[in-house]
């Protein structure tokens, strides 16, 4: 196989996909292709626990005979083990949105704040925020643990999916950030599951708003080759 641009390790999970998530193929605009890491879930991210990487570093490879350019993960938690998992393969390992943090913490004011929504904020710890290089006094989290939806069917497993109930639970949580205390000048969607609602959440809090995608089409756009063309003729020419 060959001509895929990102492969993206997928937990072991049932947890439908909709488009805008990075783990529907349809999100993107150029060829993705994807493998589980098996026995691998979300409890296994919330500590570093390095010795149980070897299902994903095992995706990871699985992705890289495949023939892509670069292997993206489909949780933000994955962030504790960027280090772990970019030095495993010979491809380059884009892990979390968190990445995105400094980057739009450094485009602020220093009266502003990044807001960040996770999907339950006892899973967000310290080290995930750290290990990305994120100063966790500059950060304000929101966690979809109070979205009903987001916990029955994230969470606990559950096999269908309200959007319009999840689309809500999103804003709501985005919103928590906007009203609190401090100033929030961007927002980055931790959980990917959230992705789709991007467009929403800006709509509602009126700043930039990131996440997963906009990580991999960001990174899937140094492989891309552009032609530029002036399209008018400039000076005036002399004949010899």
């Amino acid at each position: 196989m060959h001509g895929f641009v990102a492969g993206i390790v997928m937990l072991d999970s049932d947890t439908p996909r909709i488009p805008g998530d990075p783990g529907h193929a349809g999100t993107f605009g150029f060829p993705v292709c994807y493998a589980t890491a098996r026995g691998f879930g979300v409890e296994d991210m919330l500590e570093y626990r390095p010795e149980r990487l070897g299902p994903v570093i095992a995706a990871v490879r699985e992705l890289e005979q495949a023939g892509v350019g670069f292997v993206a993960a489909d949780c933000g938690l994955f962030s504790i083990y960027q280090r772990d998992l970019a030095a495993a393969g010979d491809v380059p390992f884009v892990g979390s949105a968190l990445s995105l943090v400094p980057l739009a913490a450094q485009s602020l004011s220093p009266g502003s704040a990044v807001g960040i929504v996770t999907g339950h904020t006892d899973y967000l710890r310290e080290p995930h925020l750290v290990a990305v290089g994120i100063d966790p006094a500059g950060v304000v989290v929101a966690g979809m643990e109070e979205c009903p939806e987001f916990c029955r069917v994230v969470i606990h497993g559950g096999a269908d999916l309200d959007v319009e109930a999840l689309r809500a639970g999103t804003i709501e949580a985005a919103l928590r950030l906007t009203a609190g205390s401090r100033s929030i000048g961007a927002i980055v969607l931790e959980c990917s599951n959230l992705a789709t609602f991007r467009s929403d959440v800006q709509r509602a809090t009126g700043v930039p708003v990131f996440d997963m995608v906009s990580l991999i089409e960001s990174f899937a756009d140094g492989y891309r080759e552009r032609a530029f063309a002036f399209p008018y003729q400039t000076g005036r020419r002399t004949s010899e």
